[in-house]
């Protein structure tokens, strides 16, 4: 599985957490501080679903096991794409979200708002553990957050598609990454592609702009590469 296959296997995504929550705010204040939060909703949701899991499980391992598989929980390995030659392997951004909440976000209501006040963030802190301690690289957009005294960036939220955080709302916790540089980079164009490497891990971070539920320690940022489209590009040259 390719960069550009992750990305364009992305959109539909992009395209369903647009609709879900549209930027904006409700005129009426009392209905909106009695609004249930979103995320604790969710989250709610989704820990039903874990326990009707645990549930199975009691009643016997093959039990268990058919139920598990039942519900998408397979082995990670198989479902990554390859390595490269350092090892770090193809994860597409959907692979990180737990199949409980991935139906939550497909079956959920769109919910309007009239206003100009940015909306909540949808869905869970909820991972998939199986990542946890993974070399992965992962294709995506930079949402910077930290720099140091020179002006470069240290810190930033990973993310599946342009605008997320900023635009739009923010993508749920499980397809967000937290990221710390191994060295400070001048700060990239927010438009701009690249693919991220490191290590991931299940590591909750929580701040104004939004909530991780992934995080990456001395990651690098690399300029994406499209390598089919240029081969493309250059079979017409």
């Amino acid at each position: 599985m390719t960069c550009a296959w992750s990305l364009l296997r992305l959109l539909p995504l992009a395209a369903l957490f647009v609709g879900l929550v549209a930027c904006g705010d409700r005129s009426d204040a009392g209905s909106a501080a009695t609004a249930p939060n979103p995320l604790a909703t969710a989250q709610r949701q989704a820990d039903e679903g874990r326990a009707r899991r645990a549930a199975a499980a009691a009643d016997g391992a093959l039990a268990a096991e058919t139920y598990a598989a039942s519900r998408g929980s397979v082995a990670i390995q198989s479902a990554l794409g390859p390595s490269d030659k350092d090892g770090y392997a193809e994860l597409d951004w959907s692979q990180m979200v737990p199949p409980e909440d991935m139906k939550l976000l497909e079956d959920a209501p769109p919910v309007l708002h009239i206003g100009s006040r940015r909306s909540a963030q949808v869905g869970t802190l909820h991972t998939v553990g199986a990542l946890e301690g993974r070399k992965v690289r992962l294709p995506g957009f930079v949402v910077p957050l930290e720099s140091d005294g020179n002006g470069h960036m240290t810190e930033f939220f990973f993310v599946p598609f342009y605008g997320a955080c900023i635009h739009v709302p923010p993508p749920p916790p499980n397809m967000l990454v937290h990221v710390r540089l191994a060295k400070p980079i001048d700060t990239p164009s927010l438009y701009d592609t690249f693919t991220l490497k490191g290590t991931l891990h299940t590591v909750v971070t929580q701040n104004a702009m939004a909530s991780s539920a992934y995080a990456m320690d001395g990651a690098t940022l690399e300029t994406y590469r499209n390598d089919a489209a240029e081969r493309l590009r250059n079979a017409f040259e």
